[in-house]
């Protein structure tokens, strides 16, 4: 007997929320291609843009096929292709490390939650295409000496087992050196959240809407504060400090991106912190850094409110799928 079951609402949220970051990305990425003058970098440009453009047109196929409304996402309208540089070169090598890392991660994430076979066959080749374009961008980052590595530290002479609660402390007086695991996290969210102050650095001088433009300019007040909260506890750990991300932005006040994308692009970031940040929290046994991160996400879960508002108020952001109001229904009979 052929079966041939509905898109459960686990499958319908994994292909809107793959639409709507894959064109927020193609956007950015067009404008990223349209002024790059690294000559080694434009095949792995075209390629996050071919990946982008395969996604797009996978779910919107799968939608029209399943009567299901194509969301609205990016187009044309929100990238300005005249525009000038804003960024750097080498910060869109970093950008699209970063952006198919998320990608993939994304994609390995919902296949737990599929259960048709043709939207888990379509979301593990979204995920093997986004870890090549890692890959490939790491490998091209480290040809150019610019890949950013995590603190190093030295190796474990034996394994041994806890003896003592004292691990566990942090919060007052001397705390236990960081372990690999909590610097690796340390590692991980001061990436997200240099990837996210430069973006915001340009938004905040290219934005048209002065809400926005001062939305922005709080999101850099945010960013410096928690990378000093890193660099704080890495320097008193004694942790050799790695080399700072490029955040090169030119003087460029001409925008390339509609403040619909750019206010779309800086509440992914914010959910990336998120949820980085609790990760973080459940792999850090050391009691200050779960306040830290307690108190950052705290912060950020209420600066991505404040952008949610200020979305809905300029009618930018669009509706998930949701399941049937049943009492609204109920009261259209009344």
């Amino acid at each position: 007997m052929e079966h041939n079951p509905k898109l459960v609402s686990s499958e319908v949220a994994a292909l809107w929320g793959a639409y709507m970051q894959n064109s927020m990305a193609y956007c950015t990425v067009q404008h990223f291609a349209n002024v790059n003058e690294d000559s080694e970098a434009t095949d792995l440009i075209q390629t996050a843009l071919t990946n982008c453009n395969f996604v797009i047109r996978e779910v919107k196929q799968i939608f029209e096929k399943e009567n299901h409304a194509i969301p609205i996402g990016f187009t044309q309208e929100d990238v300005n292709l005249n525009a000038g540089r804003v960024y750097s070169d080498l910060f869109t090598l970093r950008y699209i490390k970063y952006m198919a890392s998320a990608g993939a991660a994304a994609a390995s994430a919902f296949l737990e939650v599929l259960a048709r076979k043709d939207i888990r066959e379509f979301f593990s080749a979204t995920s093997e295409m986004f870890i090549k374009l890692y890959n490939n961008a790491c490998e091209l980052l480290l040809k150019k000496g610019a890949f950013i590595r995590s603190p190093t530290i030295g190796p474990m002479e034996k394994a041994e087992y806890l003896h003592s609660e004292s691990f566990l402390s942090g919060l007052i007086g001397k705390h236990r050196p960081l372990t690999a695991i909590e610097l690796a996290h340390i590692s991980k969210n001061s990436e997200t959240n240099s990837i996210g102050r430069t973006f915001v650095g340009g938004f905040s001088q290219t934005a048209k809407s002065p809400e926005v433009r001062k939305f922005m300019e709080r999101g850099l007040e945010i960013a410096a504060k928690h990378e000093t909260v890193f660099r704080k506890i890495l320097l008193e750990d004694e942790v050799p400090m790695p080399s700072t991300w490029d955040s090169t932005i030119s003087q460029s006040i001409d925008a390339p991106f509609s403040d619909k994308l750019m206010m779309f692009h800086t509440l992914s970031l914010n959910e990336l912190s998120v949820a980085g940040y609790g990760a973080a929290i459940g792999a850090s046994l050391r009691k200050d850094l779960g306040g830290h991160y307690t108190r950052l996400v705290a912060e950020i879960l209420q600066y991505g409110n404040d952008g949610v508002i200020l979305m809905i108020e300029n009618r930018w952001l669009e509706q998930p799928p949701q399941n049937i109001d049943r009492e609204a229904l109920r009261n259209r009979r009344v």
